[in-house]
């Protein structure tokens, strides 16, 4: 009777589910907690929408003196007899549509994640940001995404009505290469947020990266191929940068768009942009994951 009874004790008592199924978030909720960070960001930048309004003279600007410096150094150069003048492979043309797009693309895919993460570092805030419920990387790019939106349509569509008929900017060769273009610039956007996410991850270990920063902004359009075509350099060069993953920064997608890339040579020049895509987000998930066993917090 007394072992039945503490038998009927023990089945009395129901186990605690809460005590022994661990919290976890459904996929959609996971979803809608990061699609919510595109659209804060998409409203916080709407605020300063004043700043970027401004930012339409001085790209204009930008493209107004390599215009000039391209058309100089075109007129100051001899062809052969009946042969166009090609710098680069490019003709004058192609030469003003290259730049022009590739600062069009630039006002898109721009951002300063490096330098919020940075601040986050030495600030103390990121702190706070490893006791809540998301990935900072995760939530970083979606940011990016939302500031992206709001550069498409208050930045980035203002430079096109304004550049494209004052520079006389050339359509591409085919229609479709509209749409190759934007996907390539889509993921021009992960590999230069991904890329700046991991300059950020520096400021773990150097504290303050003001220097690494200054060094990326003077190097980076350069890198990427804004200012000049990497046609332009030596083969050294060029073989050098085609292991880098700044080529599919600008170079990829305004060569697609001038029609440089057709066929197999395209669909490669995709694959090469979406695997930097995606080897730098994971280099940036690995970096960030060992990174946060060196946090210091030296304010907040």
């Amino acid at each position: 009777m007394k072992d039945g009874g503490s038998t009927a004790a023990v089945a009395a008592t129901p186990a605690d589910p809460a005590r022994l199924v661990p919290w976890s978030r459904s996929v959609p909720a996971t979803l809608g907690l990061y699609f919510t960070f595109i659209r804060l960001a998409f409203l916080k930048f709407l605020a300063y929408r004043l700043r970027y309004y401004t930012g339409v003279v001085s790209y204009t600007v930008f493209v107004t003196g390599h215009y000039y410096i391209y058309r100089a150094l075109f007129a100051s150069t001899v062809a052969e007899p009946g042969q166009p003048v090609l710098i680069g492979g490019l003709t004058l043309p192609e030469m003003i549509t290259y730049v022009a797009v590739g600062w069009i693309g630039r006002s898109f895919y721009f951002n300063n994640i490096a330098r919020e993460l940075s601040r986050m570092i030495q600030e103390g805030e990121i702190a706070m940001n490893l006791i809540k419920p998301f990935h900072l990387q995760t939530v970083m790019m979606f940011e990016v995404v939302g500031e992206a939106a709001f550069r498409l349509l208050m930045f980035t569509l203002p430079i096109v009505i304004v550049i494209v008929p004052v520079f006389d900017v050339m359509a591409p060769p085919r229609p479709d290469l509209y749409g190759w273009t934007f996907l390539s610039f889509l993921l021009a956007l992960v590999i230069y947020s991904q890329w700046n996410f991991l300059i950020g991850c520096l400021a773990f270990y150097l504290k303050n990266i003001q220097g690494v920063l200054r060094a990326q902004m003077v190097s980076m359009d350069f890198l990427t191929g804004v200012i000049l075509p990497f046609s332009m350099f030596p083969g050294w060069f060029q073989t050098v940068t085609a292991w880098l993953p700044f080529q599919g920064i600008s170079y990829i997608p305004v060569t697609i768009y001038l029609g440089k890339r057709t066929g197999p040579d395209l669909y490669q020049a995709i694959g090469i942009q979406l695997a930097w895509a995606v080897g730098l987000f994971i280099a940036g998930r690995l970096l960030y994951r060992y990174s946060v066993s060196k946090v210091i917090v030296q304010g907040g």
